[in-house]
């Protein structure tokens, strides 16, 4: 079937939504009716318990128990345990699972494995034959997830994933359904990694999502649904977002109204979340009209993330949140790659780059913040002391307040169709002015620094104006250091790095980096 289109289509949809729209908004419901969602969120892939370590016979409730109980103690307030890729890691009536077409008592090269590299198959095959494991032994995985966060205190939720693409340059690979296989359903007119993301265009399409959010809703006794649209957040092919826009409203209200029957069938409020672009025009620009989305009460939490590439230190909480409104709990998402320009120096996120970031999103006026990819079995690779005593300091503003943190200029990964998206490094040129949110003003005695990546040439650096004293120049990582007094620091998230060169003769800059440290630490 081909993608509805054409101008009667767009306007129907469009009237739809309208309706929809009024209709909900006069109906009062909203985040409120339940309560702020506040605290800790934590994102749980589909794969990461699986994947590192083989599980002991016999041991697969004792052992994801324990998985849970690392986060509990590390303080998380919800979990929000995503169940799918382009399959889910249960039996599912609707989906196929990971381990369909899996033997095993097979070897390496049965037919399941030999569309992936031979030697990526055991790495695979760990992943799968847990997952099947666990299944085998009787553990229906979302639901031991439940009923042991009920446990533990925290609020347990089903992330869904709505369009992820792992894999999608390999269309015989084990993990995809058949619907990812069939070209007639992908995407058009964007070519690269996202080409093969499936268009929302199609009912086929929408239709197969609403099945699995069905069977969530009716199977699993959840406080929550997440719809993940930064896996992926392109849905519809380019140059179709606006009308995809009128589309997935429409959409989205009769998924709500699943949530809200599933609510009165289970007699407990269950919350609707939705997971965006960091920044609110790129979000509404690919047809995530999330601010719509809110003002209609179709949504009880919206959470503007990065995607994947970077950390993200400025997303822009306090513009959100006038978009939103006040009835909708806010959170900001982390990751845990830090990459401040599309190519070239990369890393894991440290502690400091983590509180930074944290703190920015806090600062700036969130219900919430939320991590995706802090996994305790793999990224950010911190050691289990040091991932449980940020996460606890990531769920407190007033204890990150007290640690050293780092803020730095990065770039977005995710970008409209055609977009002229310039990111702010590198900058070449005699002066540049970064934007940079520097979260609360530290005590006076604390330590003030700026890292400016600019060769040996000689620079000018202020902090909102404060001139910036040299330091030291590292001569392998080429970071120049400046200090500048902690009181210039704004404390309203309002704060310019402005780095110019100091003979008037043109610069290249590949990094910034402002790193707040209380006294006595290195």
């Amino acid at each position: 079937m081909k993608p509805e289109s054409g101008h009667d289509m767009a306007t129907r949809i469009f009237s739809l939504s309208l309706l929809l729209l009024f209709a909900f908004a006069a109906s009062g419901q909203s985040a409120a009716d339940a309560g702020s969602i506040r605290g800790l969120l934590h994102n749980e892939d589909c794969t990461d318990f699986f994947f590192h370590r083989p599980i002991p016979p016999g041991k697969s409730a004792e052992t994801l128990d324990r998985y849970i109980d690392v986060l509990a103690d590390a303080g998380i307030s919800a979990l929000f345990c995503n169940v799918n890729a382009r399959r889910v890691n249960y039996r599912s009536d609707v989906w196929p699972a990971f381990w369909d077409g899996y033997d095993p008592d097979g070897p390496d090269d049965q037919p399941y494995f030999l569309p992936i590299p031979a030697e990526q198959r055991k790495t695979w095959r760990l992943l799968v034959h847990n997952m099947w494991q666990v299944h085998h032994e009787g553990i229906d995985y979302p639901a031991r997830v439940i009923a042991r966060c009920r446990q533990r205190g925290i609020s347990p939720w089903i992330s869904l994933r709505m369009n992820d693409v792992h894999f999608n340059s390999n269309l015989a690979h084990p993990f995809h359904d058949e619907l990812w296989r069939k070209p007639e359903f992908f995407r058009k007119n964007h070519p690269g990694y996202y080409s093969r993301a499936l268009d929302y265009a199609h009912p086929e399409v929408r239709d197969h999502f609403r099945k699995l959010i069905a069977e969530t809703l009716q199977r699993f006794d959840a406080d929550g649904l997440e719809l993940d649209f930064m896996r992926e957040p392109y849905l519809f092919s380019a140059g179709r977002e606006k009308a995809g826009a009128a589309l997935l409203t429409a959409w989205l209200g009769e998924i709500r109204e699943l949530v809200d029957q599933a609510a009165r069938r289970r007699g407990h409020p269950i919350r609707l979340s939705v997971r965006v672009p960091s920044q609110p025009a790129v979000a509404v620009g690919l047809g995530l009209d999330a601010p719509a989305w809110a003002k209609a009460g179709l949504v009880d939490l919206v959470v503007p993330s990065p995607r994947w590439r970077t950390l993200q230190f400025d997303i822009p909480i306090k513009q959100w949140r006038e978009l939103l409104g006040k009835e909708v709990s806010l959170a900001g998402g982390l990751e845990t790659r830090y990459q401040p320009a599309s190519s070239g120096y990369t890393r894991g996120v440290t502690p400091e780059h983590t509180a930074g970031a944290a703190l920015a999103v806090w600062s700036g006026g969130a219900d919430a913040l939320y991590l995706f990819n802090h996994f305790q079995n793999s990224h950010p690779h911190w050691s289990a002391e040091v991932y449980q005593r940020m996460l606890k300091a990531c769920g407190s503003p007033e204890a990150l307040r007290k640690l050293p943190r780092l803020h730095a200029v990065t770039h977005r990964e995710v970008t409209i169709p055609g977009e002229k998206y310039r990111p702010p490094l590198p900058a070449t040129g005699t002066e540049h002015t970064f934007n940079l949110p520097l979260g609360p003003s530290p005590p006076s005695d604390w330590t003030a620094e700026a890292f400016i990546s600019a060769g040996d040439r000689k620079l000018k650096v202020s902090v909102n104006g404060v001139q910036g004293k040299w330091s030291a120049s590292d001569g392998e990582t080429k970071l120049q250091k400046y200090y500048f007094p902690a009181g210039a620091v704004s404390g309203d998230g309002d704060d310019a790095i402005k780095v110019g060169s100091a003979d008037g003769e043109p610069i290249r800059i590949d990094r910034v980096e402002i790193r707040l440290a209380p006294p006595g630490v290195n």
